[in-house]
């Protein structure tokens, strides 16, 4: 069986020495060319970085040289990759070809650094002479955290597109700090110029750090959320702490699994055979009370964390529940409509209101008038499609079956298929269900179209065997897996059995605001779940006055009717819907009445959310 060690160098390159011709690896070399790096230009600078390492990584250098060199590198990957990355976000699932190249490069770049970590680390290993390898612990502590750094970080994109991190990746984590731990180096202070909140961190906070973020699952998150998360715990993972597990007896305990290569996450101990690769993490300090005392403190870095956000990371990070009702697989082809749009599309019967075909003729008057203005001849307009066929990303076709890490980038393909024909956005479509509860549905997309679904978003799902027209269950997106390449799965929990599309406005100093579309659910008594309003992710809030337009059939004849409520608590917020209970404005007005009649006379009574060749990227950077 082999050593931890022996794993760790089990995949690296073969190393032949360095003809005259190829890099310079002397001080004053590095610092001449890094000195030339363009690193304000993204695609110049990450194309010779990224060549400039393929090269090296096969060379015979001593581990000092190349120590100089990935210190000099390393700070600037980790920028150039976060930039990378922001290009491949938000964008409609699976990625398309260029996008998908760009998702290759991130690993590859954090692939190619931690090569060459690693074989400092190697060299340094086998280093027996004292004088050569002074401050040998040091520097084995330092290059332990990097190709954690990196390695982390390129999990960390994968969860941002939703995909699984590379096979071997978490293995390679968990490797590292078993042998941090047993060489007594968890806790050495290692200074770090690419982290965001402080210089200064130890092996064991920065494997805390990606392993909580695994913990909070980050398929139920929104992509901005992950990375958010992922710096705040540059700090907070300080507060919790990671040690082997020694009581057997202790059923709650919160313990991880070492020995797997997949995501890690809570696991019972009487679940696991082998007792010595499991490790109690203790996150008593990662609860509410903690994480909401330092989000409202100066210590929080990002304003994208909220205090949803935290209530979901403290369950997360505690003794997770089991689930409620349990999965049973299930085969059907569904009728899917993503997002309050079309949601509210397909239960107002494939039809947009009155009020929109209005707003949408006034919009259309309004582009007929200004096309005949002159045009300046300073300017030119030009649309950008990203679906538009891209060669390889350095200049150079390949198949798509060859986007995955492993593939071969000397294959090439001289007559690639043609952008398949986008979606109509306002028609559902067509879904696979995988399996079925009593809460929700598991669904498969199985098409070489990209979808733009999210999670958090609002999902509408019609079972297209019952044909019947405009029933449709409503429900949220709770989390999202790319399968694959060209597969998504997603998790719905279902939040009402049917539902009502409706606009809503809000109503201030005795006038309605601006229309918009809003979706009516009605109360499930049996669920002890009220009746409640979806609006629009801004605009709206607790005890705003709003008027409720609904079409309703009355004499025969579909008649708009007019209500004013009054949005009540907040049941969920997201960047993408609200959610709120609400109540006749009659009614809340009327209580408040009578609350206060009670304390004063009747007279005073008032009523008031493998490797890839990336030559043709750079020019689309």
């Amino acid at each position: 069986m082999q050593t931890t060690e022996q794993a760790l160098f089990k995949n690296l390159p073969e190393q032949t020495r360095p003809d005259k011709s190829g890099f310079k690896f002397q001080a004053n070399a590095v610092d001449k060319w890094f000195e030339t790096l363009p690193l304000a230009n993204i695609r110049v600078s990450t194309k010779s970085i990224y060549k400039t390492l393929k090269e090296t990584n096969g060379q015979l250098v001593p581990y000092k040289k190349r120590l100089y060199f990935l210190e000099k590198i390393h700070e600037p990957i980790v920028e150039l990759a976060t930039n990378l990355k922001k290009l491949n976000l938000n964008r409609e699932l699976p990625l398309d070809e260029k996008h998908a190249r760009i998702a290759i490069l991130i690993q590859k770049l954090h692939k190619q650094v931690s090569t060459g970590y690693k074989l400092v680390l190697k060299d340094l290993m086998n280093c027996k002479v004292f004088f050569l390898c002074l401050g040998k612990r040091k520097l084995m502590a330092q290059i332990i955290e990097r190709i954690i750094r990196h390695d982390s970080l390129s999990i960390i994109a994968s969860y941002q597109f939703y995909s699984l991190p590379n096979k071997g990746q978490w293995s390679e984590v968990h490797r590292l700090f078993l042998f941090a731990h047993k060489e007594k180096l968890l806790n050495k202070k290692i200074i770090d110029p690419s982290l965001h909140i402080d210089t200064e961190t130890t092996i064991k906070n920065i494997y805390l750090q990606i392993l909580l973020v695994s913990i909070a699952d980050p398929y139920r998150m929104a992509q901005h959320h992950t990375y958010s998360i992922f710096q705040q715990l540059e700090e907070w993972s300080a507060l919790a702490d990671i040690h082997l597990h020694e009581n057997s007896e202790d059923k709650d305990a919160l313990v991880i699994d070492l020995s797997k290569d997949s995501q890690p996450s809570f696991v019972s101990p009487q679940d696991i055979e082998d007792k010595k690769n499991i490790w109690t993490i203790n996150t008593s300090k990662l609860d509410y009370a903690h994480l909401i005392e330092h989000f409202q403190g100066a210590q929080t870095q990002t304003t994208e964390i909220n205090v949803e956000l935290l209530k979901q990371l403290s369950m997360s990070w505690g003794i997770a529940p089991s689930r409620q009702h349990s999965r049973r697989p299930a085969k059907a082809q569904l009728k899917v409509a993503i997002g309050l749009n079309n949601v509210h599309y397909v239960l107002n019967g494939n039809a947009e209101p009155d009020w929109m075909k209005a707003k949408d003729a006034e919009k259309e008057d309004n582009f007929i008038l200004s096309e005949n203005l002159p045009t300046s001849g300073n300017f030119n307009a030009r649309s950008i499609d990203s679906t538009v066929k891209v060669s390889d990303i350095w200049g150079e076709v390949f198949q798509n079956k060859s986007l995955s890490t492993g593939s071969d980038p000397s294959t090439k393909d001289e007559h690639s298929k043609e952008p398949t024909k986008k979606l109509d956005p306002n028609k559902p479509h067509d879904w696979e269900m995988v399996n079925e509860s009593i809460g929700g549905y598991c669904l498969l997309w199985d098409h070489h179209d990209s979808i733009n679904a999210k999670v958090g978003e609002l999902i509408a799902i019609s079972h297209e065997a019952e044909n019947k027209q405009g029933y449709w269950f409503v429900g949220t997106i709770r989390w999202l897996k790319c399968v694959k390449t060209d597969k998504i799965q997603i998790g719905v929990q279902i939040i009402a059995p049917n539902a009502i599309a409706v606009s809503t406005a809000k109503f201030v100093s005795m006038q309605e605001g601006m229309k918009s579309r809003a979706i009516l659910l009605p109360a499930i008594p049996i669920l002890k779940q009220p009746k409640t309003l979806i609006t629009t992710g801004l605009g709206y809030e607790v005890r705003d006055q709003v008027m409720l337009d609904e079409y309703r059939l009355i004499n025969s004849n579909i008649t708009a009717v007019k209500t004013k409520v009054v949005l009540l608590d907040t049941l969920e917020i997201s960047s993408h819907f609200s959610r709120f209970k609400y109540t006749l404005a009659e009614e809340f007005y009327g209580t408040n009445t009578k609350k206060i009649s009670s304390d004063k006379p009747a007279d005073e009574t008032l009523s008031l959310d493998s490797d890839t060749d990336f030559d043709s990227i750079w020019d689309d950077l």
